[in-house]
């Protein structure tokens, strides 16, 4: 039920990346842990069912529901955003938790050969056939195999009529006929071995063992979606086809369709396609998950080099599983209320100078078919683990005892009402792709599914009976739940080991609490800059549909008005000069600024919490982007909240704090981020490459954590503010906004500032950027695994601007480039889980530019890998590539541009820069015709002249236990 995803800003954990659970979200999903199950329980041995069949909520009138004789739930919604496109998913009600025991990683490998052959289609042609109607591999094409279920997902980009049958055709060919053929399962086994190894982290070591202290009885602590390799590498055909037949069955299975069609037709096409799929004789197979076994208070520990320092308490009940009922609903509502408001506490907290927390978050939610949880999930600051756990669970207790006040519950409710009447604006342009997961999600949940306008009215009505006293005493059954499970994870444990962690918790219990103290909101002072400006020239566009402005001031305006998406406005404020304004020789600190938060630092007149409550109850955003050739400041915003976004913006340009305490609280994750980043191989590229590729360019350089940490925040607010308050300024507005109020609001705010240069200052040196001619093969070392490597090449290329075409060929030939390797890396040697090719070209520093190919392997295939790109690159040069080869290659790129055409984010990135180079608004009206002129002699000849295997840079990320052979190779 969509009414209960009401929150703002909702915490999240990543279950295999940190510590704990699968993503929980901040608001609540599930009854509090002391009360009953409210509703009907969902038996899973009679199949898939709706929940409004067993539930008092009715469902959005808006969505077809239907079942087939054979038990398929199909589900149709007609929605036009974007016009003509149309997201198709099928889900299936099993994941890896319904495995036995010599199955684990069977759901997951069976998601991989639903590519690989069925009835009606040959191995190896499914991505194909998808490709020639517009869809990439990965962007459009997809699925998912989680713990409980199993997702196939297009998204096609065109609706005509044979677009729909192939997309319901392989749905169907999926659903019941795969071939699971022996040979190309054997082939598809170093794939998932390749995902497997990409996948493994430091943070997935600690997550199992968690889930072990956690759940070690039940199901959920040892089946992990990706599985065990020994049976990955064995499983024989009949242990796929026994999960096969009993979860890829209709009983099991919910088609979702929505997107710009006639229900009706589609109806007919669902009923006509899916009805020959036969239901077999054999019932449903129940899994026995493990019924949650109280443990009382327990300690448990664990470090690995790689990880990062994370403290949790989590409390845990037996899970009823039911249908969404108002009763259950009602529960969600407050105790998102309620976990809300904790999780505002321990936010403030954490940006208090002397906090020993970096932050804290509260989450309550169900983990499938096992827990009802409340966790609390603590990042101490270096060295203060112990007093971290102290400050965050006592906030926690306090919270508990006294609940909160009359102002927290005022803004939250305030908040709420804000996303409730925001979704009800824009329930007419929905984003179809959102809304098919949207329904997977309510299937998967049992939840109905309701309207926005429901969503509403719920609201409205439930409001008033949300008293300060029903809201605080529902607060301490939320801690009612079995446990806590106290855990410690990270590279050391310090002095806070599992004694030391016991100890502590029940030194907090044994405190005396003393409530917290009340505030108030201060009221947002950032209303007047002083005298509009004015408009002094005006150029409408008619073909593009924008109109643009030149203040008194010199200020320029992009105005796009929309209806793509009802009540959705985008703001850039571009500050021009970016990168290039900047010179090498300086060393400027990019990096440190561009991964501080400059909302995080507050503003003169207000710290970064004082804004928030003074904003209370309004939609605005601030981001800053160090770009090549601007920074720019940005946000999204409704028209009711339009003025105090630009106001917003206006502040941060003219009076950002950079409050040196939020720049010491980002210090304060950075050992731990940067161990995690030496831990795989990615992270060591993520550190390592771009400056490699830039000649060690000071301005692409990530700097060592020492660098960094001394790195001080004079020196950060130094860079950000020469460009926010010297940079030309150029705003672009994109979205259900007029141009007279765009023009009014920027009247009131930018157009005061005084005048401006009209071009930023560009030093002698700002303007170079170099690939290397020397060097070119580079070895770096992680600290991961042993099995795992990643294997990257570049050319030198070109740049964009000095000859577009050209840009565009270079795409279309990367695409040609991630095709082969798909189909011989991935596919054919099983090399690697997912290699790929891309073309970067800047649009700033001339002649700069470069085409790439990736693949993670095992480190003895790193060889194996470079010398068939070779042969792909050979090959590419010396034989022109078929028509079709071009088709699957362009019509992707194609098809979205025409889907981009008709979203607010597209334009909101193409615009920008506009009005001081008009040559931007050639590239959107000439791309379409570019890519289609790129013919196969082109990619042949673009091949010949930049793939020259002399001039590409090669980089290795290795284990630390092989780099140094690696290097003397």
């Amino acid at each position: 039920m969509l009414m209960k995803k009401t929150l703002l800003t909702a915490f999240a954990v990543a279950a295999l990346n940190t510590t704990a659970l699968t993503p929980i979200s901040a608001y609540a999903e599930t009854p509090t842990v002391s009360a009953p199950a409210i509703g009907m329980a969902i038996d899973i041995s009679k199949g898939l069912d709706f929940a409004q069949n067993h539930s008092d909520i009715k469902a959005d009138p808006a969505v077809r529901f239907g079942k087939l004789p054979n038990g398929m739930t199909y589900i149709i919604l007609k929605n036009a955003t974007p016009p003509g496109t149309a997201s198709i998913r099928l889900r299936f009600n099993g994941g890896s938790l319904m495995e036995d025991d010599s199955q684990q990683g069977l759901a997951h490998f069976l998601e991989h050969m639903a590519f690989n052959g069925s009835k009606n289609v040959a191995e190896g042609d499914m991505v194909k056939i998808l490709e020639r109607h517009g869809l990439s591999f990965g962007a459009d094409t997809n699925a998912h195999t989680g713990f409980s279920e199993t997702v196939y997902e297009l998204d096609l980009p065109k609706v005509a009529e044979d677009d729909l049958d192939t997309g319901l055709f392989l749905m169907r060919e999926t659903a019941g006929n795969l071939s699971l053929d022996d040979g190309a399962i054997d082939r598809e086994r170093g794939v998932i071995l390749g995902e497997e190894r990409a996948s493994d982290s430091p943070g997935r070591h600690a997550y199992m063992k968690w889930a072990t202290a956690a759940f070690g009885n039940q199901k959920y602590a040892v089946r992990l979606p990706i599985g065990l390799t020994d049976i990955i590498s064995n499983a024989k055909r009949d242990r796929f086809v026994d999960y096969y037949n009993h979860f890829y069955r209709p009983e099991q299975a919910t088609l979702v369709v929505v997107g710009d069609f006639d229900p009706d037709a589609m109806e007919a096409k669902i009923k006509t396609k899916f009805a020959d799929w036969q239901k077999p004789a054999a019932p449903i197979r129940v899994t026995d998950f493990g019924a949650y076994k109280p443990k009382g208070v327990i300690s448990e520990v664990y470090t690995e080099k790689g990880l990062r320092t994370e403290l949790s308490l989590t409390w845990a009940a037996p899970l009823t599983e039911t249908y969404q009922t108002y009763a259950s609903a009602n529960v969600d509502f407050l105790n998102g209320i309620r976990t809300q408001i904790l999780n505002e506490r321990l936010e403030r907290q954490a940006k208090l100078p002397d906090t020993p927390f970096a932050s804290a978050t509260i989450a309550h939610d169900d983990i499938d078919h096992t827990a009802k949880v409340t966790q609390l999930s603590i990042t101490p600051k270096p060295g203060r683990e112990k007093d971290a756990f102290i400050a965050a669970y006592t906030t926690v207790r306090q919270y508990a005892e006294f609940g909160a006040d009359q102002a927290e519950l005022d803004r939250t409710l305030s908040d709420i009402e804000t996303y409730f009447k925001q979704a009800l604006q824009g329930a007419k342009t929905r984003n179809s792709r959102d809304l098919s997961e949207a329904l997977v999600s309510s299937v998967a949940d049992g939840d109905v599914f309701t309207s926005p306008q429901q969503d509403w009215d719920y609201f409205v009505a439930m409001k008033p009976k949300v008293t300060l006293a029903t809201l605080n005493d529902g607060i301490k059954p939320l801690f009612a739940g079995d446990g806590p499970l106290l855990w410690h994870e990270g590279p050391t444990l310090g002095d806070f080991d599992k004694q030391s962690l016991l100890d502590t918790y029940k030194q907090v219990q044994a405190a005396q609490m003393t409530a917290s103290e009340a505030r108030a909101n201060k009221p947002w002072p950032y209303t007047s800059f002083g005298t509009p400006g004015k408009v002094i020239k005006r150029e409408d566009i008619k073909d593009l549909g924008i109109t643009q402005l030149t203040y008194a001031n010199g200020v320029r305006a992009t105005i796009k008005t929309t209806d793509f998406k009802t009540d959705e406005i985008g703001i850039t404020v571009r500050f021009a000069g970016g990168l290039s304004s900047l010179s090498p020789a300086s060393k400027p600190p990019v990096f440190a600024a561009s991964v501080s938060d400059l909302q995080e630092g507050g503003l003169g007149k207000l710290t970064a919490s004082e804004l928030k409550d003074s904003l209370t109850g309004k939609i605005y955003g601030v981001g800053l982007g160090l770009g090549e050739d601007a920074t720019t400041l940005s946000g999204g915003t409704t028209k009711a909240d339009f003025a105090t976004q630009m106001e917003v913006l206006m502040a941060f340009t003219t009076d950002a704090a950079y409050s040196s305490d939020a720049f010491e609280r980002l210090k304060a994750f950075i050992p731990d981020y940067y161990n995690s980043l030496n831990s795989t191989p990615g992270g060591v590229f993520q550190m390592k490459g771009s400056a490699v590729l830039r000649d060690n360019d000071p301005r692409y350089t990530m700097p060592s954590q020492a660098d960094f940490l001394a790195t001080k925040n004079e020196q950060v607010k130094a860079l950000v503010d020469r460009q926010l308050k010297t940079g030309p300024i150029e705003i672009t507005i994109v979205g259900d906004i007029s141009e007279t109020d765009a023009e009014a609001e920027i009247a009131k705010t930018f157009a005061t500032l005084a005048q401006r240069a009209d071009k930023p200052v560009i030093p002698a040196d700002g303007l170079t950027l170099h690939f290397p001619t020397q060097n070119l093969k580079q070895v770096f070392e992680h600290q991961g695994r042993a099995d795992q490597d990643l294997s990257y090449v570049a050319w030198p290329s070109a740049d964009f601007t000095s000859d577009t075409q050209r840009a565009r060929a270079l795409t279309v030939l990367a695409e040609v480039m991630s095709l082969r390797l798909t189909d011989i890396v991935r596919e054919k040697k099983g090399l690697s889980y997912s290699p790929y090719a891309s073309n970067y070209y800047s649009q700033t520093f001339p002649g700069f530019g470069y085409l790439s190919a990736v693949a993670q392997v095992k480190p003895e295939d790193d060889q194996a890998f470079y010398d068939t790109l070779s042969e792909i690159v050979t090959e590419l040069k010396t034989k022109p590539i078929s028509d079709d080869e071009l088709l699957r290659a362009q019509k992707p790129l194609l098809d979205r541009m025409d889907t981009d055409l008709k979203t607010n984010t597209y334009w909101a990135g193409a615009l920008p820069g506009s009005t001081t180079d008009a040559r931007k608004l050639d590239y959107i009206r000439n791309r379409r015709e570019q890519y289609q002129a790129v013919t196969a002699a082109d990619i042949q000849r673009l091949a010949a002249q930049y793939l020259d295997m002399s001039k590409a840079v090669r980089i290795q990320i290795k284990p630390a236990v092989t780099a140094e052979a690696a290097a003397a190779k």
